[in-house]
């Protein structure tokens, strides 16, 4: 296996391990419900090992059973989670198996699989696919390409080769999907109408992070704590601002206007206009992803000691833990 970025997950003795779920909710759960859940992947290191998905109630803080990935011993690891339109379906990549699974949120049960490329560590959706039902586009630590996989059909595409370690990938406005490529301390554009890579945009050391705001992708710099803004439409990179912390994940306000940067011992606010960096709010643990609320009123941050922490945006107000085990390296809210 190749180089690790410092804050992501990893695995160790990969296999063909089957996939085994155990249900989280009565199949006549309410699709409001589902949509004020936290689905959180409690795995962080290679010493820290993990195969376990927690779903979270954030309304009633109620921590819900476990899905069960595959087998701890063999180190399987659900390493990224995104949702389908409509929060119909929670999809998973697992680094153990080299596979993406679609899993039903009201049963936690695995509806579909398909394999994809060497160790998967992002995921996103893009319009399009069979049906309209979508893309998915998984970034491949290991293999050094994200593969399309056709979410009406469930057949994997050719991968698309990018650069070295991608670790995140976004869909921006326009029509473009952009990858943060870690080991070559670039993002890679590509087009989703022709499925081809683009010229890599030079960003900062070790880009961790991703967001989309506006028109505008974010680009989170682990190596030396920066933020770097491309332009979506014109494939620019803007000049780099710093941060008081090594960033992790990166969450936007549906507005635009506001991103939330985990990392380090805290969570930043930054204005997006004129990326303007403001006083770390200072969490006990070391972050490792970050979501918002449905109503951009909160942000909860999964740190990977083994809890989830709610931050009130407007006050800055750190709120009480909940405990959900494990080591806690990427969290998805529902937001249909």
């Amino acid at each position: 296996m190749g180089r690790r970025p410092a804050a992501r997950a990893l695995v160790a003795g990969l296999g063909a391990l089957a996939l085994t779920l155990t249900p989280v909710a009565a199949a006549g759960a309410s699709t409001a419900r589902l949509r004020q859940t936290a689905w959180v992947a409690t795995a962080a290191s290679v010493s820290l090992p993990g195969s376990t998905l927690t779903p979270v109630d954030l309304s009633s803080r109620t921590v819900e059973p476990a899905i069960t990935v595959g087998s701890t011993i063999q180190g399987t690891l659900p390493s990224a989670l995104a949702f389908t339109k409509d929060d119909a379906a929670l999809l998973v990549v697992d680094q153990g198996t080299d596979t993406l699974h679609e899993i039903d949120p009201v049963t936690g049960r695995v509806v579909r699989s398909v394999t994809v490329g060497v160790e998967p560590d992002a995921i996103t959706v893009a319009p399009g696919g069979t049906h309209h039902k979508g893309m998915a586009l998984v970034a491949n630590l290991d293999g050094d390409s994200v593969t399309p996989v056709d979410l009406g059909t469930w057949k994997a595409g050719a991968p698309i080769a990018v650069g070295t370690e991608p670790v995140a990938v976004v869909v921006a406005p326009g029509g473009t999907a952009f990858v943060a490529d870690f080991g070559s301390n670039a993002v890679t554009p590509i087009d989703l109408a022709s499925m081809a890579a683009g010229p890599p945009v030079a960003v900062g050391p070790g880009p961790e992070a991703l967001a989309v705001a506006g028109s505008q992708v974010l680009v989170g710099n682990f190596g030396d704590r920066t933020l770097t803004p491309i332009d979506a439409a014109t494939r620019q990179a803007g000049p780099a601002v710093g941060l008081p912390v090594d960033p992790t994940g990166i969450a936007v306000t549906a507005s635009g206007t506001t991103a939330y940067v985990s990392g380090g011992g805290g969570l930043v606010p930054v204005t997006v206009a004129g990326l303007v960096v403001g006083p770390p709010i200072e969490l006990k643990g070391s972050p490792q992803a970050v979501a918002l609320s449905r109503d951009d009123k909160t942000a909860w941050v999964a740190l990977q000691a083994g809890s989830l922490v709610p931050v009130a945006l407007a006050s800055g107000t750190v709120g009480r833990a909940i405990h959900v085990g494990g080591h806690p390296s990427a969290l998805v809210i529902a937001t249909g």
